[in-house]
């Protein structure tokens, strides 16, 4: 799409960030028709400098949600199945998603990106439970496991992580669209191709916590500090989810 934009229009140097903000302007308005969206904390979320926002994943509406509130780029992690997905295809494309294998293979081009987009200042976004959430499609359960790149990245980057949870207050429990045998001609994942329901967002908060600074664990070896980071991560946003009535 940026070259398309390029060459459509060669006197305005379209770029991923660009093309996502467009966007952004565009889909915000219908999707805060869709789901009444509240939010607090946003001004926690440093203004500029590489960080690292994480949050709870428990529907494919989540990274629309946080991205139609939070007043930044956001270069977004999603599973690299979902190249797969013809609208997703296009947005992993041209918007700065970086694609990562379910199976912890990162590969070095997705390094060297996520890295990048660090040093840049830019917004690294992150939902650690990965799809195992609705891959265990029940909305009612707790967090499942952090995955550990998250932080691997923030203590090698040496930046700040900053925890989010969406909070339904509002939502169905509906089918997914594409029925299975679609999903497995698609070619995702087996585990993926039999998840039998989503969650749809009516109405949602979203609470962003303080940043967990990088000073909190620089210090650290490597292996203690992904440790503390994971287990501090999922301490606050447990919190959280205590304080909003989500988990007792």
């Amino acid at each position: 799409m940026a070259d398309h934009l390029n060459k459509k229009f060669p006197f305005v140097n379209w770029n991923e960030k660009d093309i996502f903000q467009g966007l952004k302007v565009l889909l915000s308005p219908i999707l805060n028709i869709i789901v009444d969206i509240k939010h607090e904390g946003i001004e926690k979320i440093p203004s500029s400098g590489g960080r690292i926002i994480i949050g709870n994943h428990r529907s494919d509406m989540d990274p629309f949600i946080i991205a139609s509130i939070v007043p930044y780029y956001i270069s977004w992690i999603a599973a690299e199945y979902t190249k797969k997905i013809p609208v997703f295809e296009t947005l992993i494309e041209n918007t700065g998603v970086i694609p990562m294998d379910i199976h912890g293979n990162v590969s070095v081009a997705s390094i060297k990106k996520i890295i990048s987009v660090l040093k840049k200042g830019e917004i690294l976004g992150i939902f650690p439970e990965g799809h195992d959430y609705m891959v265990q499609n029940d909305f009612s359960a707790p967090m499942v496991p952090f995955h550990k790149g998250f932080a691997i990245f923030a203590y090698r980057a040496k930046v700040p992580i900053i925890p989010f949870v969406i909070i339904p207050i509002e939502e169905e429990i509906t089918a997914i669209p594409l029925p299975p045998a679609i999903r497995q001609a698609m070619g995702l994942p087996e585990e993926v191709v039999k998840i039998p329901l989503r969650a749809q967002y009516k109405k949602v908060k979203v609470v962003f916590s303080d940043p967990i600074p990088q000073k909190d664990f620089i210090h650290l070896k490597e292996e203690q500090a992904i440790e503390y980071i994971v287990n501090r991560s999922r301490e606050i946003m447990e919190n959280i989810q205590r304080k909003e009535g989500m988990i007792i």
